[in-house]
């Protein structure tokens, strides 16, 4: 299996007649629509806007659109939201639809005086994507936390600057990241946010963060999970009460926490010993950040049958404590107890 290659913005150029962008993140696309037209704009001087909801619209209309002239001949930006269900063939239809056969033929020979935009969160590949290729460029919108950190970083970081006059120190930025995830939206907001509190011209720190952004759940989760891992039963009964007493997280989001790492411990070891690359195995199992490396390392150490086992057994406590049997404290006290002491024997 191929590693994954991190994730490049868009290179647009003003040649292009036929763009297509794809991908679930809503803020990338409207942010690189905008950048498509500014180019536009430095290219032609002004630009007419066309949008057309691809779920409705007909071939017709939009092909017409991009070959009929404007008043003042001005270039024109047409785009077609829905791109998918612009292109889909009808229920039970086979073969490409009437709209993908009439646009290969226009992509073929496009006018010059406009751009066809295609949007969409998803896109069934074809003959289309290799014509397009040869007159515009096909960009996907894909980015994760183990390949992408890098270009959210900066892409953080030039956006304090530019959209909200601040800027933010790195580790900043990093635990942003984690707390929000990459969604830009997300990110975007908080950066605002942030850039407010500090002023204009201000620095955002990692207290501001600490103090401004809520923990995710994945991080009160990672609480009890490094506690666990690190063997030690005092800082794992340490961290429970802590979690349970002064954060006051629910004991079902703390066995939720549990089950996840042996689930991932379990995962990570079988697809060691089936010699997938480390890259992708902290892909598929979202491991980033300070839980990347115990979890590889605890992974290597102990084979996949063994966390099964352990998992196996978790998950009849966890039955005893839905079922009502005994006090759901005293068995999430043992339960951490016995993960804690098994993993630091495993790892001797």
């Amino acid at each position: 299996m191929a590693a994954r290659t991190a994730y490049k913005p868009p290179k647009f150029d003003p040649s292009h007649r036929v763009v297509v962008l794809r991908g679930k993140d809503s803020f990338l696309v409207r942010e690189y629509t905008r950048r498509l037209s500014g180019l536009l704009e430095e290219t032609h001087g002004e630009i007419e806007w066309f949008t057309f909801d691809g779920a409705t619209t007909s071939a017709a209309d939009v092909l017409d659109e991009l070959r009929s002239f404007g008043l003042l001949q001005q270039h024109k930006l047409v785009i077609v939201e829905q791109a998918d269900a612009f292109l889909a063939s009808s229920a039970g239809a086979k073969g490409p639809s009437r709209t993908r056969r009439l646009l290969e033929e226009y992509v073929q020979q496009p006018v010059e005086n406009a751009t066809l935009l295609l949007k969409s969160e998803t896109w069934k590949a074809g003959k289309l994507d290799k014509l397009i290729t040869a007159q515009g460029l096909m960009h996907k919108i894909e980015l994760n936390e183990t390949t992408d950190m890098p270009f959210a970083v900066r892409w953080c970081v030039g956006r304090t600057a530019k959209a909200h006059g601040a800027t933010i120190e790195e580790t900043a930025v990093t635990l942003l990241i984690n707390r929000i995830g990459l969604e830009f939206g997300r990110l975007d907001s908080e950066l605002g946010k942030l850039a407010a509190l500090v002023g204009q011209d201000g620095t955002i720190t990692r207290q501001h963060v600490i103090e401004m952004t809520g923990i995710s759940r994945e991080e009160q989760a990672w609480a009890i999970q490094e506690a666990v891992l690190s063997g030690r039963t005092e800082t794992a009964l340490g961290t429970l009460r802590e979690l349970q007493e002064v954060s006051r997280q629910p004991t079902e989001l703390i066995l939720w926490s549990l089950i996840d790492l042996l689930r991932k411990l379990h995962a990570t070891s079988a697809l060691r010993s089936q010699g997938v690359p480390e890259s992708e195995i902290c892909r598929q199992q979202r491991l980033f950040g300070s839980s990347r490396a115990p979890v590889l390392r605890m992974a290597s150490r102990v084979d996949a049958t063994t966390f099964a086992r352990m998992l196996r057994s978790i998950l009849r406590d966890v039955h005893g404590i839905r079922s009502g049997y005994g006090r759901s404290e005293r068995t999430l006290e043992r339960m951490t107890i016995r993960i804690a002491d098994t993993l630091s024997t495993l790892a001797a």
